[in-house]
């Protein structure tokens, strides 16, 4: 029986939430992005047909977002979102050929993560405020991320009861549904407990929105409320680095493969990285940082005055 593209798209979307476990933003973005190629296809005529859709077509799209989208990164995006359904659709069986090779990704520039300079990470912690019991909650999110590695949608979704009372060892649930065990320090695990032991609200989440009306049950900190307590933190203490709560993920990246000699599988596992690819950024900027120390300790040693 013929597909057509909304159906062909619907089977997809369905796929993604039921089975493969995509997280609803991911669903939202692919949908999103086929939406924008059955737009550009009914625009040009085409049936909208699976059986009709041709490498033509898919190249006549490529070329309509080198010429709308100036950000290589915002078309592959796009490009990845309709090569993904392209190919399952063909290993499903739904389409007769397989249109997955005739998309190409645009080359894009490697951009390095950006964590938190030692010194400004050591001057942030040493002195975050914790007098109110927003400035608590505040230090003990800070001091949460950087030591956990959690993503901030990761972080606000735990509740309260999820940190233990004995030991450091609390489970996550990350992209995929999946779980991992990730750990905090003594100094978050310290801020984390003033900050709850301070807490006489009822809501079950750990971080809370304190600027939402005090009746609410369910008064969980939002991503956007992070990003502004961030933002102010970032003023207030002067640690210019700390642009966003993703920083603190960048920062446990880059600290962990110092500390432990380069083990790259074990900060794989902390992140919940799939890939190890993805962390080839972070080693880079280690590289850099011990390339660095030994410049200067050749100048300390050309410098030093010869024993007599």
């Amino acid at each position: 029986m013929p597909l057509d593209f909304q159906a062909a798209s619907d089977e997809y979307m369905s796929w993604l939430q039921l089975e493969a476990n995509r997280s609803p933003n991911t669903v939202r973005a692919y949908q999103g992005e086929l939406k924008r190629l059955a737009g550009f296809l009914a625009g040009a005529g085409h049936s909208l047909r699976m059986e009709e859709l041709r490498h033509e077509d898919l190249r006549a799209y490529q070329r309509h977002l080198a010429r709308t989208q100036k950000s290589p990164a915002s078309r592959a995006r796009a490009l990845v979102a309709i090569r993904s359904w392209l190919k399952w659709l063909a290993r499903e069986n739904l389409v007769p050929n397989d249109l997955s090779n005739g998309i190409t990704l645009p080359k894009l520039e490697q951009r390095l993560p950006k964590p938190l300079p030692p010194d400004e990470l050591a001057r942030l912690l040493a002195n975050l405020p914790h007098e109110t019991l927003l400035e608590k909650r505040d230090r003990a999110l800070v001091n949460f991320l950087i030591s956990t590695g959690c993503r901030i949608s990761e972080a606000l979704a735990l509740d309260r009861t999820d940190v233990p009372r004995q030991g450091n060892r609390l489970i996550v649930t990350g992209k995929g549904a999946k779980q991992r065990a990730v750990y905090l320090t003594d100094g978050a695990k310290e801020a984390v407990g003033d900050y709850l032991q301070s807490r006489t609200d009822t809501s079950m989440a750990l971080f809370v929105n304190y600027d939402r009306a005090s009746a609410e049950k369910e008064r969980r900190l939002t991503a956007a409320g992070a990003r502004h307590l961030v933002r102010k933190l970032r003023r207030d203490l002067g640690a210019w680095a700390f642009k966003s709560p993703h920083v603190a993920r960048h920062t446990t990246a880059t600290s962990l493969l110092e500390v432990t000699g380069g083990d790259v599988r074990l900060v794989q596992e902390v992140l919940g990285h799939a890939n190890l690819n993805t962390l080839q950024g972070y080693t880079k900027i280690v590289d850099a940082r011990k390339q660095e120390a030994y410049r200067r300790f050749g100048q300390y040693l050309e410098e030093r005055p010869e024993e007599t």
